[in-house]
């Protein structure tokens, strides 16, 4: 049965209030245009919505267990004879995360149980990442295990660039972001939002110096 994935990443500088923001459009199908008072905010649509599904998945895997199901086809993955030395001795890494992979002899693997909530349609690519994380990962620990697997399925459940959002879908995915703790920059450390004070519009056009 596998342990809780305690731990978190270190605590973060107190971060200033999310504004309060009220939607203008959407840009080239990639950022959200808002504005308040004090100017004009642009958002990255992926990264902002890759912020808010890291959240909801870290607090999932912090207890993957309960949510582990059981495959009636098994998801296959192949590797090479030296990977698959390597993986076959951090197998217990995966059911950590509430994924059971077991060798199926040579360099096949078969999953027969991952954690329901994975993104339907993206099951054997996330875990086919957190194998090469295994595999490559010098140092592993729960909290470490824990924040890149968060990371994995949050990029793979994520809106892309490109995708037209409707002004209710824009909303509520601006009203989520401002609930984060670390509303800010994505899991990749990317920023987020990026703002223009009325000032700063008012210097790109020379109305003041």
């Amino acid at each position: 049965m596998p342990e809780a994935l305690y731990g978190a990443p270190a605590a973060a500088p107190e971060l200033p209030a999310f504004p309060e923001l009220s939607l203008i459009g959407q840009h080239h199908g990639t950022y959200l245009i808002a504005q308040n008072e004090e100017g004009l905010y642009l958002i990255d649509q992926h990264a902002a919505h890759e912020r808010v599904n890291y959240e909801y998945y870290y607090e999932k895997f912090g207890h993957p267990a309960d949510a582990s199901q059981e495959l009636l086809i098994p998801i296959t993955l192949e590797f090479t004879p030296s990977d698959s030395a390597k993986l076959k001795e951090r197998l217990h890494w995966f059911e950590q995360a509430g994924v059971i992979l077991e060798h199926f002899g040579g360099g096949t693997f078969r999953v027969v149980s991952h954690p329901y909530w994975f993104p339907q349609g993206e099951e054997e690519a996330i875990i086919q990442e957190m194998a090469e994380w295994v595999l490559h990962e010098r140092a592993i620990d729960l909290a470490k295990l824990r924040e890149a697997s968060s990371t994995m399925v949050s990029c793979k459940a994520s809106i892309k660039a490109n995708q037209k959002l409707t002004p209710e879908e824009a909303n509520t995915l601006i009203r989520r972001l401002a609930a984060c703790k670390q509303p800010y920059t994505c899991p990749h450390g990317r920023p987020i939002i990026v703002s223009f004070t009325a000032y700063d519009l008012e210097k790109l056009f020379k109305r003041v110096m």
